[in-house]
């Protein structure tokens, strides 16, 4: 399944859909308006396809038409892949670390981070260490 967003600045509104491709004229079988501003638009077989969000920038922000920047989760291989460590590594010195970001999930399978956040923790690592000295 992919989300596809649709955005009408001119219009002030945003459709956001859940379907394996962008959806196509008469799909939708029934909407039923949860607010004066939000309706749910649902498919022949009842799932939910689409969510249609009128007054966008007075219901979510102004900053709905801004450009979007999607985020992507790592565990903790990933994260530690992006760190230079190994995975037990990881989880032993940075993981832990006050200053380390914090999950934004933590499941069975291990903690979730957003890429973003520990990119910017190991850049700002490279910074502050300094390099060895050989005498």
């Amino acid at each position: 399944m992919r989300i596809y967003l649709d955005r009408d600045k001119d219009s002030d509104q945003l459709y956001v859909s859940f379907a394996r491709e962008p959806l196509r004229k008469g799909i939708v079988k029934k909407s039923v308006r949860l607010t004066e501003d939000i309706a749910l638009d649902l498919g022949a077989d009842g799932r939910l396809i689409g969510i249609d969000v009128m007054n966008a920038s007075r219901n979510i922000g102004k900053h709905v038409f801004e450009p979007l920047e999607i985020d992507e989760l790592v565990g903790v291989a990933e994260a530690a892949r992006i760190c230079g460590v190994r995975k037990s590594n990881f989880v032993r010195d940075l993981a832990g670390q006050p200053d380390f970001p914090r999950p934004v999930a933590e499941l069975a399978s291990g903690r979730i981070w957003l890429r973003s956040e520990v990119e910017a923790y190991q850049n700002g690592r490279r910074e502050t260490r300094r390099p060895r000295r050989i005498a």
